[in-house]
């Protein structure tokens, strides 16, 4: 689909049916939120994100597993904006073993500033569709403070850059870090606690 072309999506096909589908761009955030959490079982997962997107009345359509596919079809359909699967997200999951850019939680007020600087767009007010926010998300100009801060955050530091500049980029890294997810915190901890007893951590390294 495109943006420019077509009429905004409402609703998804499922079991046969048009499906009314959360448009709010915070329940795509919520959708982001709940994928990456580190704590919640799959199972529980995939029950948060039905009931984000279609709301308690989707259940009784999910007679079979290829019903419940078609729903979740719908929703990564959806989410991804009507782009290919293969299109990248720059969401600020940390599964692919990099720091994240950005954290929706964490860099909310930076984000609000963004929209309010770039577009007068008050995200507070403005109950925008996912699509249309993703789009101007995208679009935001390199001069709002958002997106210095994820160059700062992104940016690898020469060896052969001069000093003064490699204190200042080593400083806005530290200044703009995000804070380590819960189970990394963990997991550390738990290392230094094995490490500390003259224990064997190989295990937690996996």
């Amino acid at each position: 689909m495109n943006i420019l072309m077509d009429d905004l999506p409402y609703t998804v096909m499922v079991a046969g049916e048009e499906i009314p589908i959360v448009t709010d761009y915070r329940t795509g955030i919520l959708f982001e939120q709940t994928l990456t959490d580190p704590v919640m079982p799959d199972d529980e997962k995939l029950d948060t994100v039905l009931k984000l997107y279609y709301g308690n009345d989707i259940f009784p359509l999910l007679s079979n597993m290829d019903t419940v596919q078609e729903a979740i079809d719908g929703i990564m359909w959806f989410y991804r904006c009507g782009a290919d699967e293969s299109a990248v997200s720059d969401t600020g999951d940390s599964s692919s073993g990099k720091d994240p850019p950005f954290s929706y939680e964490h860099d909310a007020a930076y984000i609000y500033a963004a929209f309010k600087e770039a577009y007068n767009v008050d995200l507070t007010k403005n109950r925008l569709h996912w699509w249309q926010f993703r789009a101007l998300f995208l679009g935001l100009p390199e001069t709002v403070l958002f997106c210095k801060i994820m160059g700062y955050r992104t940016m690898e530091i020469p060896a052969k850059m001069p000093k003064a500049q490699k204190r200042f980029y080593q400083r806005m890294k530290r200044i703009y870090r995000l804070p380590e997810p819960p189970e990394k915190i963990r997991l550390k901890k738990e290392m230094e606690a094995i490490l500390a007893k003259g224990g064997d951590i190989s295990h937690l390294m996996k």
